[in-house]
């Protein structure tokens, strides 16, 4: 048993439906990641919500709070398919927990609900640095396959023009930035989520399996059949025999390949490569939890627990750092916030809060006429704190697992000379410069390739005010620091080069265009300080 392995605790029946499996599309194989996750020590998805709550009222005809063989006959299909078929008596049987008694109670019912719709756990990138902000690579992947070609590397500057909003060639921070996020912007503004592309995807409903499928086809060319719209077998590769025997069980029709409905059905419960167990703090108090149950694929290494609640380990050579996090004390915190910020805006010391003043809170997502309970246009600190009660409560019965980048971006590969700008020069040298990524050799960069190193956080939704907001890390870049002047070259060189970038351009060069063509003498549409030097040289040689 490996270090840190902890032998699968005797867990009852009821602990499988904790289960949320997620795949990592890594740079060799699909790898399969099950977390069984507790919330207050108790499935995770048997959290409940008001949607949820009206929903099994309205099911349960005899109000004895529980669905029964009848009444299932009304429990429409929400996603599964592999739930969604059959008899009542046969549905009944999937969705239970043991002990079997023919019936669904609230909690049965909410895990189901959760599992169709997807809504228990979410999976969400965020930059570690406002660089990462910038969704280059989503920009650059013209014909959205998930990879960057050679082909659509050279075609970048092409691509780009359209960001390039003062016309200077180069492209900047501010400019690659996603609009709204401005890190100029003065006054009060909503908090901006950014999303960072991951290669994790979600297995838990039949949507999100059809979505991974698609990702998989995307991501592992060399192993897809364009003729029988399938991959090989080969993909899943596994060093244990058993595992990749149970692999090719779903090959129906024994050709090699998983065709798109072999792959459904076999995603639906694949073989799974490790298995962590998270156990997480929402009213109880105790420290989070993060344990490894089982390692079943030799492609995992290096395993080191940091402590109980945090992990270390490498999946095809990428690092991956998990962390059990307690959000617990920001629901307290985000109502004492609030209920602060209101005796500073209540401008006239009334006791209440007007429309105006209320705007003045700039609480995400809460509309002040449903603030205000009794409609009387006066907004009382109870009101507030049961609305922000209710709000914070909602938020907290989803898991979180937040993917941070903690690699260089694709941007800040391609930025040579750290200034924090993309010049036409970078740009042509982005297909050498990206070539040591490529990980496959297959002359095209995919998202797990570009980024080696990634941390992983497991915890309960939290509150907007403490969502990340990237315009925070604006300054931590340097974006307000001025670019030097070109320092190379002769001094006419040094005043056309506009842009400061160390190369003139066509519209930059101010000469006859026939000499730019004579002095660009490797013909990259560019003019170097070196190609400048050859100039005054020539000039000394006539004199001579």
């Amino acid at each position: 048993m490996l270090a840190g392995e902890v032998r699968p605790e005797v867990v009852d029946d009821q602990h499988k439906h904790a289960a949320q499996r997620i795949v990592l599309l890594a740079p060799s194989a699909p790898f399969i990641i099950e977390l069984s996750v507790l919330v207050d020590k108790e499935t995770f998805r048997t959290t409940t919500t008001d949607y949820i709550d009206r929903l099994f009222r309205s099911l349960d005809r005899d109000q004895n709070n529980y669905i029964d063989l009848k009444e299932m006959e009304n429990v429409p299909a929400f996603g599964i398919k592999q739930y969604d078929q059959g008899t009542p008596a046969q549905r009944m049987k999937k969705l239970e927990f043991p002990p079997m008694d023919n019936r669904l109670s609230l909690a049965e019912f909410a895990s189901y609900l959760h599992s169709a719709q997807g809504t228990a756990f979410r999976i969400t990138g965020t930059p570690s640095r406002t660089s990462q902000a910038i969704e280059l690579f989503r920009k650059l992947d013209q014909n959205g396959d998930g990879s960057i070609s050679d082909a659509e590397f050279m075609a970048s500057s092409k691509t780009l023009f359209m960001y390039d909003r003062d016309e200077d060639e180069v492209f900047n921070v501010a400019e690659l930035q996603p609009f709204g996020s401005d890190p100029n912007r003065v006054g009060a503004q909503p908090v901006v989520r950014q999303v960072v592309e991951t290669p994790f995807r979600r297995l838990d409903n039949d949507q999100s399996i059809k979505d991974s499928i698609s990702e998989l086809f995307k991501k592992y060319v060399e192993h897809a059949n364009a003729e029988k719209t399938a991959l090989s077998v080969n993909c899943f590769k596994s060093g244990d025999p058993d595992a990749m025997a149970r692999v090719q069980s779903f090959d129906r029709d024994s050709d090699g390949f998983l065709s798109h409905d072999e792959l459904f059905v076999y995603l639906q419960n694949p073989v799974i490569d490790v298995q962590l167990q998270i156990t997480l703090p929402r009213k109880q108090r105790f420290r989070p939890q993060l344990k490894l149950l089982k390692k079943q694929s030799n492609r995992m290494s290096e395993i080191e627990p940091v402590s109980n609640s945090k992990l270390k380990l490498r999946v095809d050579g990428l690092l991956l750092e998990l962390r059990a996090k307690s959000s617990r004390h920001m629901f307290a915190d985000n109502v004492r916030f609030y209920q602060t910020r209101f005796r500073v805006v209540d401008a006239d010391k009334n006791g209440y809060l007007n429309q105006s003043e209320f705007m003045q809170l700039n609480i995400p997502k809460l509309d002040y006429k449903n603030v205000d309970q009794n409609k009387d246009d006066m907004l009382t600190v109870k009101e507030l704190t049961d609305s922000l009660i209710k709000d914070t409560s909602a938020v907290q019965n989803q898991v979180v697992m937040t993917v941070q980048n903690d690699g260089k971006s694709l941007f800040e590969i391609l930025d040579t000379d750290l200034d924090r700008r993309l010049s036409p020069r970078e740009l042509q040298k982005s297909v050498q410069r990206v070539r040591e990524y490529d990980g496959n050799r297959d002359r095209s960069l995919d998202v797990s390739e570009l980024r080696g190193h990634f941390k992983l956080t497991f915890e309960l939704g939290k509150p907007e005010l403490f969502v990340f907001d990237p315009r925070m890390n604006s300054m931590a870049m340097g974006q307000g620091r001025a670019v030097q002047r070109t320092s190379s070259g002769p001094r006419w060189f040094q005043r056309m080069d506009r842009n400061r970038d160390g190369d003139i351009s066509p519209r930059e060069f101010l000469f006859d265009p026939s000499l730019f063509i004579k002095l660009d003498t490797n013909h990259d549409s560019l003019i170097s300080p070196a190609e400048a030097e050859a100039l005054k040289d020539n000039q000394q040689d006539t004199t001579n």
